[in-house]
């Protein structure tokens, strides 16, 4: 449960998209995608090929990518990366190596990251990262410990964070999260508390958020999320609901949303979505269709 395909970017014209390992697939190959040529190198950046280290989600601070811990099968060791020297250390951050925090997806608001729970084994602890100090703190938010909210992914508009639901079990309540205040609230934003949605991962343009579907259980839906109003509009921007796209993670460049195939159950189709005009384009990008390449999340870096 929660392996998820992501990418990090830093933005600007060019831009370089890290896709990061997860479980050690590929001998934890890192693939780096260069969006001027469409063009992708491997590399390990030294992580060790045997480790588990079940990296959900990862998030760029200026031209640092901080890998976040799932599972602690590596004992809850994140990665940080420096991007202009490519080299990554592992570090605890002081989390408790023993505990499953299940964060499976991170936000940065300025210098801070939030990393959200996705189940409640730990009591539903947020952790906060202090980039400036490499420095994590715990907090429930105010939450309650018990309630499984299911929040695979999580975007910031301005300094707020939506976090987004799943699944239904707590009736498809999303989280903002105030980074002024560290407060949360809940609300459906109107979305059907008994529908499966299944939005897996979700990006930010402007002041709209699109949630994108991983599995069809509701028809392959989108959610437009207008953070002015906070209301949300439902669409499946012209896919077939039927087929499986399993889009676990996707990025913006500017104004298109890239949302990155988890399996290859549909030819490992990409999603490219034109917010401009709310169209998507499926492409295979040159990948083979054949073959399960398994990056969980992945990161943009540029400009290149």
């Amino acid at each position: 449960m929660g392996k998820q395909l992501g990418w990090v970017w830093f933005g600007g014209g060019g831009v370089k998209i890290y896709c990061i390992p997860a479980f050690g697939g590929l001998s934890n190959q890192f693939g780096i995608i260069n969006t001027i040529s469409d063009s992708l190198s491997l590399a390990t950046l030294n992580a060790d090929f045997q480790s588990q280290y079940s990296w959900n989600t990862a998030v760029a601070v200026s031209k640092k990518i901080y890998c976040i811990p799932y599972f602690n099968t590596a004992g809850n060791q994140f990665a940080i990366i420096d991007t202009t020297s490519n080299s990554l250390t592992s570090t605890t951050l002081g989390a408790d190596p023993q505990l499953e925090y299940f964060w499976n997806t991170a936000v940065a608001v300025g210098t801070n990251i939030y990393c959200i729970p996705y189940l409640n084994t730990a009591g539903n602890q947020f952790a906060i990262i202090d980039t400036t100090s490499n420095s994590l703190t715990l907090t429930t938010l105010g939450i309650s410990p018990q309630t499984q909210y299911w929040w695979p992914t999580a975007v910031a508009v301005g300094t707020n964070i939506y976090c987004i639901p799943n699944s239904n079990l707590a009736g498809n309540q999303f989280a903002i999260i105030d980074t002024t205040s560290n407060s949360l609230t809940l609300t459906t934003l109107g979305i059907s508390p008994q529908t499966q949605y299944w939005w897996y991962t979700a990006v930010a343009v402007g002041t709209k958020i699109y949630c994108i579907p991983y599995f069809n259980t509701a028809g392959n839906q989108f959610a437009i999320i207008d953070t002015t109003s906070n209301s949300s509009a439902l669409t499946t921007l012209g896919l077939n609901p039927q087929s499986e796209y399993f889009w676990l993670k996707a990025v913006g460049v500017g104004t298109k949303i890239y949302c990155i195939p988890d399996s290859n159950a549909a030819g490992n189709q990409f999603g490219i979505i034109d917010t401009t005009s709310n169209t998507l384009t499926l492409t295979t990008l040159g990948l083979d269709p054949q073959i399960n390449y398994r990056w969980p999340t992945s990161v943009v870096v540029g400009p290149v």
